[in-house]
């Protein structure tokens, strides 16, 4: 995964363990994770915030061609309004990180504009290149 989303979920950490019900995010998740990694999370001994610390480190070991990022709010967002708000608040920080980096990018011939729009309470990205 990208460090920045890395970043973004880790700066929420904590809360995600106490909050989180790993198994129903888990449910949302059957195209991203491994029928091993499913089985690792329910483990009848963890409890529930050991499983959501297993699910997030799955999570943040995958290939960002996967879009582990992306699925993890999505799943999120789908599993009910609390768990909606913990995705927007990841979102929030990751827009955050993003603006903060933009700041420190010096590239030649090419500017980036990131450019969110809220719409049906999701937050969307466009990335353009001049």
């Amino acid at each position: 995964m990208d460090k920045l989303k890395q970043e973004a979920i880790k700066s929420h950490y904590a809360k995600l363990v106490e909050c989180m019900d790993p198994l129903r995010v888990m449910d949302h998740l059957a195209k991203l994770l491994s029928l091993e990694d499913m089985e690792l999370i329910r483990k009848s001994q963890f409890i529930s915030q050991e499983r959501t610390r297993e699910l997030i480190t799955i999570i943040l070991r995958k290939n960002e061609e996967l879009r582990p990022f992306e699925l993890l709010i999505k799943a999120l967002e789908e599993t009910d309004i609390n768990h909606e708000t913990m995705a927007n608040t990841i979102l929030n920080t990751y827009v955050c990180l993003l603006f903060d980096r933009s700041k420190r990018w010096q590239i030649k011939n090419m500017t980036m504009v990131l450019l969110f729009l809220r719409k049906s309470q999701k937050l969307c990205f466009l990335i353009l290149e001049k």
